[in-house]
């Protein structure tokens, strides 16, 4: 298939309507009433890693019964990331075997004017999206130690 195709597809996903974020899920959850009666709710997930490095589940948003329109709109939105996930290894695998095995440059070759291939931008969208993430998580870990601070500096 050709990469151009593939890459339209995933733009054609994209403008289809909203993709959920990387790594979340939907999990359900059954509240028994004294009636008896069982209801089941869902919720989005996603997880993260605490200081000793364990993985840790925290909800981002509460989607309702299964009948909502936020479970329904949050189902499709995960449809859409995991074929737009499976387009995107599907490109990588395609353009890793249409390229030719990288060549030792020689010493006065560079690279610097070397235009970007799909896969190259591939990574490139990839890496904002991890530095956007330790960003957040950097602004989140400041507000925490000013927090921590103004407590300490309170109960002095």
């Amino acid at each position: 298939m050709n990469p151009q195709i593939l890459q339209q597809q995933i733009d054609s996903i994209e403008r289809s309507g909203v993709v959920a974020p990387p790594n979340t899920w939907i999990s359900s959850y059954v509240v028994t009433k004294k009636s008896g009666k069982s209801y089941r709710y869902y919720r989005l997930m996603t997880h993260r890693r605490d200081e000793e490095g364990k993985l840790k589940k925290k909800m981002l948003k509460y989607l309702g019964a299964e009948d909502s329109k936020a479970y329904k709109k949050m189902v499709a939105a995960i449809k859409r990331r995991n074929r737009i996930q499976a387009l995107q290894r599907q490109l990588l695998r395609l353009m890793a075997q249409g390229q030719p095995q990288p060549r030792r440059r020689s010493r006065g070759s560079s690279a610097v004017n070397s235009p970007l291939t799909t896969s190259d931008r591939m990574l490139l969208v990839q890496l904002q999206q991890q530095l956007t993430e330790l960003m957040v998580r950097f602004e989140q870990f400041e507000r925490e130690m000013k927090r921590m601070q103004n407590s300490s500096v309170k109960s002095s």
